[in-house]
């Protein structure tokens, strides 16, 4: 499933080293239109997400420890206490983004993000199965004039497998949701 791909692709950056770019101190922000799936056909929903602080390989790797040596749960309430920034729609106060990195692939530029997702009053306190999927992520991928497409994954979950030394994603409900007409917000 291609969802699951991408989710794991994304996650990967929690333990992997990588071509990442330590761009600390510079604020960037962008806008794109991310497709809903719903019962009468999803809708185009526009958000802005903006970076302020890239998170390192230092910082990735330490919640990737946290991940296969304390689980879910324990990596949720580390990535509460990271702000690398915000994903939102425009009328709302949406996420804070907890890990956001950037890489080169090939003459393209990877922006994944990843956030403890915000829950509601009714969601927590109905604890329906959506609770158990704490995290949400993003990952756009960039032309040199910084536009683009991507993946949203509003909800999932992610466990270790010590058998297989590997992380095992599973998104919530449809999996991604299609990221497009992403470009820098001015």
């Amino acid at each position: 499933m291609p969802g699951k791909i991408v989710i794991f692709v994304a996650l990967g950056c929690l333990v992997a080293g990588g071509l990442s770019l330590q761009a600390r101190g510079q604020e960037e922000a962008y806008t794109a239109s991310v497709r809903t799936s719903g019962d009468t056909g999803g809708k185009l929903v526009q958000v802005n997400f903006t970076i302020t602080k890239w998170s390192g390989q230092d910082e990735i790797q330490r919640l990737g420890k946290i991940l296969k040596d304390q689980g879910q749960d324990a990596l949720v309430e580390e990535l509460k206490k990271l702000d690398a920034g915000r994903i939102r729609q425009p009328t709302e106060t949406g996420n804070q983004i907890a890990v956001a990195e950037k890489w080169q692939d090939g003459d393209k530029t990877v922006i994944t993000m990843i956030s403890a997702r915000r829950m509601s009053m009714f969601e927590t306190q109905s604890r329906g199965v959506s609770t158990q999927y704490p995290l949400g992520f993003m990952q756009v991928t960039l032309d040199s004039k910084g536009e683009g497409s991507g993946k949203l994954v509003a909800a999932a979950k992610v466990k270790y497998d010590k058998k297989g030394d590997t992380f095992r994603l599973e998104p919530y409900g449809n999996g991604a949701s299609p990221v497009s007409g992403v470009r820098p917000l001015k």
